[in-house]
């Protein structure tokens, strides 16, 4: 998901990548001394540190309250405390069973607080919000762990071993075998972590995790930054028919040479370019940059047969590039109630696109966008940490009140049109167009599996917040697992590893010798990829731009499989046409009805007026390329001859460094690294930036048909 690193740079992009590696080597020697006072849980044998938050704590609510309050129990207990004259207190929704609460840093006030909490009939516990300590994750530490037994024990020896740490079975994890969700009877708050520890120690015991929920809601200098770079950019007015045009010519990624010839021969006309097919007259040679999926198609099955799990956020499958090609359930074992298309673990039903409860939140946002005018949006949407800080910092920006309106319209569409991050990661895998030059996915001929792992929250003093449940990425690669999926995408990531994630992945390796995983190596510009592109077996994959760059976001360096292109819409004369466009989620309906003005031209990163195609940028959007391409590859095997080891074999093998292109910056800073010993001489600098270099859809596609007709396969 694109994550983008904002700051004052005292010097060049160097200092950058050589601080980010010399920070935590600093920080690991501080951990080192500290150790004893920090909190932890055990990842692979070692201790991941967290720090706890003083300033904020989540509130659990008890299932049967919730069940039976007309009245949303965060709302609730905001008008109990106003009774009380705590007018100051914060609380914001998380969901039906868990709210975020800012309490005073005063550890007396704090006191008091959770002390008229814990006297709420409907009040369940009070619960620690934590962190790492180099990371601004806010993580909820519930009193849940997510516990994995080995195979051999019998239900006695399980209660034994409950009954010892004085723990009971919330319930059982779908879809595996001996993992349980359990929570403790006696420790509280952070002494959850303790208890998970000492599981993690017994024999018996093959993983213990507390079931984390992660909190996303990026730094609110990033999302001020951001929301004046969209502004700007918007300013700029460009000319777009893109029913006129040919959108397969817009999709670089696919193929790079009509664009690239396009934006280099035809620079103030590029639509005009397209449109009549003049970069075909073009003698110019420009280095392709793509994954040369177009030659790819003309000699394979298009990904026939494939299944390609997306695990992400909404999808809406039933957008008209990608309704044709969503899996159907049909009479698969225990399947779940309703299931048809996928299934939806954060709110745990059959609903992976917008529901109409989601859709009255967030649709009268997107639409007040468009209806009101700037002084009622502005007295609207006040008390939104983004509008704080535009009003404080407009004179710095040279704002005026009409522009902060503009970046406020543009910042709630932006943030709307987000949420369907899950949908526009299935299109680029196998999006596939009614029309005969429409948008296309790699894999145009495979088959989504929609799997919601995550949720967004809004509230009107917050804004928008990402909420992931560890349990729930669990669950959704088990899921994926069992319902026959040759290829897994994990457009998520995380510095936040966990045991129960990581042992999901080696039970699937296990159990299926075939099956993929893919993941995006992660947006923190890092010098390793993140989490679980970070497990072994799994393909991380980084991001490349238009121009052969590394894209200025994209995370390299160790456990870096190869790269595929991700999109980068900061390149100056190229805009938003260097991002990755795939299908949005905006087009429906519903959005537009009660729009008098509808917009008669492009917003943000759509292509269209109504936002049914968008430009994006990210790993996020990296590895369904990359997903895609297995795709290809699986579809000329429909015997699943190939396994795993030989298809990420063949990737690596047939990805090359053609029109890749180093930095001066990265050539400073790979110089420094091997000078210093931080990096090993026997690690190139292109495999140390780019991996195993660019994906090539069309090598590795005709590579698979070779060594199947090779070996007589």
């Amino acid at each position: 998901m694109k994550r983008f690193l904002f700051g004052i740079l005292l010097t060049s992009g160097l200092w950058v990548l050589i601080g980010n590696l010399n920070s935590r080597a600093e920080n690991s020697v501080v951990k080192q001394s500290e150790i004893q006072e920090e909190l932890f849980y055990t990842f692979e044998g070692r201790k991941i540190t967290l720090k706890q938050r003083d300033d904020v704590i989540a509130v659990a609510f008890k299932p049967e309250a919730t069940q039976s309050s007309s009245l949303p129990l965060h709302l609730k207990l905001q008008q109990d405390f106003r009774r009380n004259q705590s007018t100051q207190v914060k609380i914001e929704r998380l969901s039906k069973q868990y709210a975020l609460m800012k309490v005073a840093s005063n550890n007396a006030k704090s006191r008091i607080m959770q002390l008229r909490l814990s006297q709420k009939a409907y009040v369940d516990t009070t619960l620690p919000v934590v962190s790492r300590s180099e990371n601004t994750e806010e993580i909820i530490l519930p009193n849940e762990i997510i516990l994995s037994f080995n195979e051999q024990l019998s239900p006695s020896q399980k209660q034994v071993i409950l009954q010892q740490h004085n723990l009971e079975i919330v319930r059982s994890l779908r879809f595996s075998k001996n993992r349980y969700v359990v929570k403790s009877r006696t420790a509280l708050g952070t002494n959850i972590l303790k208890v998970a520890n000492q599981l993690y120690q017994l024999k018996e015991v093959k993983s213990a995790t507390p079931n984390f929920i992660l909190l996303r809601n990026k730094d609110i200098s990033q999302k001020v930054t951001e929301a004046v770079q969209i502004f700007k950019k918007n300013q700029i007015k460009t000319k777009t028919d893109y029913k006129s045009n040919n959108l397969l010519l817009q999709q670089w990624h696919l193929n790079s040479n009509p664009l690239r010839v396009c934006l280099t021969e035809f620079a103030n006309n590029v639509d005009k370019c397209l449109s009549q097919g003049l970069y075909k007259y073009s003698e110019l040679s420009i280095p392709r940059t793509d994954i040369r999926a177009t030659e790819a198609w003309q000699n394979s099955h298009g990904g026939k047969g494939v299944v390609v799990a997306i695990l992400d956020s909404l999808i809406q499958w039933d957008h008209p590039d990608l309704v044709n090609n969503i899996y159907n359930s049909g009479k698969v074992k225990n399947k779940r109630r309703g299931e048809t298309n996928g299934w939806d673990f954060a709110d745990d039903d059959s609903n992976t696109r917008m529901s109409q409860k989601e859709f009255s939140r967030f649709g009268s946002v997107f639409q007040d966008s468009y209806r009101l005018n700037d002084d009622t949006l502005l007295e609207k949407y006040r008390s939104i940490p983004l509008m704080k800080r535009l009003l404080s910092m407009k004179l710095l920006f040279g704002l005026t009140r009409k522009d902060i309106a503009k970046i406020l319209r543009g910042y709630l569409r932006h943030e709307v049109a987000g949420l369907f991050h899950g949908t526009s990661v299935s299109g680029v895998v196998a999006a596939s167009s009614e029309q005969a030059k429409g948008l296309s996915g790699v894999a145009p001929e495979a088959s989504i599996l929609p799997v919601t792992i995550g949720k967004t929250l809004y509230h009107p003093t917050e804004g928008f917040t990402e909420l992931i449940e560890t349990s729930d990425i669990v669950e959704g690669i088990d899921y994926a697992v069992a319902r026959g999926a040759d290829v897994v995408n994990m457009s998520f990531g995380s510095f936040l590893p966990t045991a129960e994630i990581k042992n999901s992945i080696i039970r699937a390796h296990n159990k299926d010798s075939n099956i993929v995983f893919v993941a995006a190596a992660g947006n923190r510009r890092d010098i390793e990829v993140g989490f679980p592109a970070a497990i072994k077996g799994v393909i991380a994959v980084g991001a490349t731009n238009i121009n052969g760059y590394r894209a200025p976001y994209s995370s390299f360096g160790n456990g870096l499989t190869l790269d595929a292109p991700g999109g980068d819409t900061s390149i100056k004369k190229i805009g938003n046409r260097g991002g990755i466009l795939t299908t949005g989620g905006t087009g429906i309906d519903e959005f537009w009805r009660g729009i008098i003005l509808k917009p008669t031209t492009p917003w943000g990163t759509a292509l269209d007026n109504r936002g049914k195609y968008v430009r994006v940028e990210g790993t996020s959007f990296s590895s369904p390329i990359v997903a895609g391409v297995i795709a290809l590859m699986k579809g000329e095997d429909p015997q699943r001859l190939l396994s795993r080891n030989e298809i990420i074999s063949i990737l690596k093998k047939t990805a090359s460094y053609d029109g890749l292109t180093l930095s001066k910056i990265e050539k400073k800073a790979y110089k420094f690294l091997v000078s210093s010993g931080k990096v090993s001489k026997r690690m190139s600098i292109e495999q140390y930036f780019f991996g195993n270099g660019l994906v090539n859809a069309h090598t590795a596609v005709k590579e698979v048909q070779r060594q199947l007709r090779k070996s007589g396969k």
